[in-house]
């Protein structure tokens, strides 16, 4: 099996159907070759990753001779584009794969309702999508929960490092959208270091204390 076809099953995204973690010898033939590299480390990698490889593999071997060369050409293609580039066009991805199960499976049927109106009607939508500016079209990579609500609470992730959004962003989709109004409302009221000891309030919060506790900020009973 060809080296470059070994890599790209390693750095692939592992967004497939998962099947059941095993170890390594009892991989079938042709997934054990195509997997070799990762042999020794098999047994120490979790059951969410292998599970991920295999489907992979098991992509990767469904495909015809011509359709594996496309995908490596499109694998060097990426390799050689620049950083900033690269970086752009996997933030999607990223932002997809950060929504939970319940807005991805949301999302799904849209997409499908979508696809099943007439072509003209997709390019309306498009191209009002694409006429938005480019920071709300990437609120909207935030799901349909935080997607309508994002631009209010905008100012509570002003300077806020990368490694800490991930928790806060979880936190915001447990409010209700009320909730969710009402913090926007009283982040736009407060200075920088108030907002930041804020977020530190809410996630030390339980989650049935937190939307009481904006109320309480904003002077609501």
């Amino acid at each position: 099996m060809p080296t470059d076809a070994r890599r790209l099953v390693a750095v692939l995204a592992l967004a497939l159907a998962v099947f059941p973690a095993a170890a390594f010898q009892q991989l079938d033939s042709l997934q054990r070759e195509l997997l070799s590299p990762l042999a020794d480390a098999w047994a120490d990698l979790d059951d969410a990753t292998r599970a991920g490889l295999r489907a992979n593999a098991a992509h990767w071997l469904a495909l015809t001779p011509g359709q594996q060369q496309a995908l490596i050409a499109r694998m060097r293609a990426w390799d050689a584009s620049p950083a900033e580039q690269r970086a752009h066009a996997r933030a999607p991805f990223a932002a997809w794969q950060a929504l939970p199960d319940d807005e991805k499976a949301q999302l799904r049927a849209l997409a499908s309702r979508v696809a099943s109106l007439p072509e003209a009607e997709r390019r309306v939508l498009r191209a009002a999508f694409d006429a938005l500016p480019a920071d709300e079209r990437q609120e909207w990579w935030l799901g349909p929960r935080l997607g309508a609500d994002f631009a209010g609470l905008r100012p509570l992730f002003a300077f806020v490092p990368e490694g800490e959004r991930p928790p806060l962003l979880a936190l915001l989709r447990t409010l209700s959208p009320q909730a969710r109004a009402n913090l926007g409302e009283l982040a736009k009221r407060l200075p920088a270091d108030q907002r930041e000891a804020l977020r530190r309030e809410l996630v030390a919060a339980t989650p049935a204390d937190r939307e009481a506790l904006i109320r309480d900020r904003l002077g609501y009973r």
